[in-house]
């Protein structure tokens, strides 16, 4: 069974009104949807939409440090007794639960009433980063996408959305570990940093977890299938 995830196509990303817009990340929307819109053709069992979700004081925000934003911080694990540490960005405030910016891009909020799409949420925990879609960033906090899919008897996921060197490319390395045959979708998604340099390390990170990266949506491939 084959699944579409849908990566933080939220409006806080998006350029030209997003605190935190992605270069050219409202480029990828249209196609997006009329990739949604063809789930019997491409044979999508389940379609899952990632969002952020933060709250106002969450850790990731420059705010919440009287730091400035894109400042390097030291995070430390929320885990008590756990004295381990991981270097990130700090980041403007965005996606701030139930403001207009944590709302879904609105052509794809719209397609929410879908039976076969479900809307899973992370970063809603205040005291640690998140990233990939289905854990936080010390893999201690589970969201129920892994559940989800399991549930649905999902072993095969694209991942599309934004931004490509961060929520995707998280989200992709999970599912890979967790089992999951995953491919990341190039042209559906927009990176923040795309130069030549980011991109070929982005590219190896990706082999290196056996995750595929193409360019547009391969055919869908029966479990059965030989190659």
């Amino acid at each position: 069974m084959r699944a579409l995830i849908v990566t933080d196509m939220q409006n806080d990303f998006l350029p030209p009104k997003g605190s935190l817009p992605v270069p050219h990340g409202d480029e990828i929307v249209q196609p997006i949807l009329d990739l949604i819109r063809q789930e019997e053709q491409q044979d999508f069992h389940r379609i899952v939409l990632v969002r952020d979700w933060h709250t106002r004081n969450h850790t990731s925000f420059a705010k919440s440090h009287d730091l400035p934003e894109y400042s390097q911080f030291e995070y430390k694990s929320p885990r008590p007794g756990d004295k381990s540490t991981q270097m990130g960005t700090l980041w403007p405030v965005h996606c701030v639960q139930n403001t207009w910016g944590s709302q879904l891009a609105n052509p794809l909020l719209k397609e929410t009433y879908h039976t076969h799409l479900k809307i899973v949420d992370k970063g809603f925990l205040s005291d640690r980063e998140y990233y990939s879609g289905f854990s936080d960033i010390w893999d201690f906090h589970k969201t129920e996408l892994h559940d989800y899919l399991q549930k649905h008897h999902i072993t095969e996921v694209l991942v599309v959305g934004l931004a490509l060197d961060y929520c995707v490319k998280a989200t992709a390395i999970s599912a890979a570990k967790l089992g999951y045959n995953t491919t990341v979708v190039k042209s559906l998604t927009r990176a923040i940093h795309d130069d030549d340099e980011h991109m070929k390390q982005l590219e190896k990170e990706l082999k290196e977890n056996n995750v595929k990266l193409v360019d547009e949506v391969p055919p869908h491939q029966s479990a059965n299938a030989t190659a």
